[in-house]
């Protein structure tokens, strides 16, 4: 019997659209795939719903705020434990005056335990290492790390299964 495809977005949200501040979210240590790692933050897309959608619903939901979709970063499909997943990250900045708050998510979906602001893309390189495509797809796109590497190395590994 085959597994679910979802289709994802991730969000990298920035406080403004030309700075180097981006918002990580650290999932609960209850999540099947990545618990208690952080990364960025995601929602599966809806029936018919636009990438660029899902990121503003992502914001709304997830994260209490607004933001405005400016940058397709890249995509990556992967096989998790209980579903197939393709996913897109989506640079947004912050649109109005309300800063971003995991502790007031509205969301059905994966409720985030904390977030922070960071510069360093490496604070990333741990749930990378750990099949993490959001921050994978960051990381190639910061120049960081050679997306074929790391493709390989998960082969045959317990992450793809």
């Amino acid at each position: 019997m085959s597994k679910p495809i979802k289709y994802t977005v991730a969000v990298i949200l920035k406080k403004k659209a030309a700075g180097s501040e981006f918002l990580m979210v650290k999932r609960p240590d209850s999540d099947p795939d990545l618990g208690g790692h952080w990364g960025f933050p995601a929602t599966t897309l809806k029936s018919g719903e636009l990438p660029e959608e899902g990121a503003r619903r992502v914001c709304k939901e997830k994260l209490n705020c607004n933001c405005e979709p400016k940058r397709f970063l890249g995509v990556m499909f992967q096989k998790r434990n209980s579903y197939d997943m393709f996913l897109m990250d989506i640079e947004a900045s912050i649109k109005g005056s309300v800063e971003p708050d995991v502790l007031k998510a509205t969301t059905q979906g994966t409720k985030y335990v904390a977030q922070k602001w960071s510069t360093d893309p490496n604070d990333l390189a741990a749930s990378s290492k750990l099949g993490s495509c959001c921050s994978s797809i960051f990381l190639t796109d910061r120049g960081l790390l050679d997306r074929e590497e790391w493709v390989n190395s998960l082969e045959g590994s317990s992450l793809v299964g």
